[in-house]
């Protein structure tokens, strides 16, 4: 998808997030939606949408930020939370654990896939609550405290 695409997308998701009631904004580069979304426990997580081309058009991976892992030998995620992750997805709806990699890091998060076109305010509500509970359920397991 072009950036024009992208910024439309996200445009359209942010339009549908206002009418579920969600409090979040586009990034100043348009690219992608941000909102916070708090537990009854005091707890809170990030959650983020960020255009996606899907076999079926445009849609939106919504996603929140679980935990983060430095590469290399004395870092990294190990193989029992590895297996966990899997062993967890399985048991897991609406939402999915998987790691995304950056320059020195691994970062684990829980995310869904949603088209764009056929989005509406319920459906917009559960994504954001299973991933952002999915996430803070991996956050709190990995002892990572409430960083996201």
């Amino acid at each position: 998808m072009s950036e024009e695409e992208n910024k439309a997308t996200i445009a359209k998701f942010a339009e549908v997030a206002t009418l579920a009631g969600v409090k979040g904004k586009v990034e100043d580069d348009g690219e992608r939606f941000v909102a916070g979304y708090g537990f009854d426990d005091g707890r809170s997580q990030m959650v983020y949408a960020r255009a996606i081309k899907t076999p079926s058009g445009a849609g939106v991976c919504v996603y929140s930020p679980a935990a983060k892992y430095k590469k290399g030998m004395f870092g990294g995620i190990g193989k029992d939370a590895a297996i966990d992750l899997l062993k967890r997805n399985e048991n897991l709806f609406f939402a999915r654990y998987g790691i995304r990699e950056f320059d020195d890091t691994l970062l684990v998060v829980a995310s869904v896939d949603l088209l764009i076109d056929t989005l509406d305010p319920e459906e917009l509500r559960s994504a954001m609550g299973s991933v952002s509970a999915a996430a803070d359920t991996w956050e709190e397991k990995a002892g990572k405290g409430d960083d996201f």
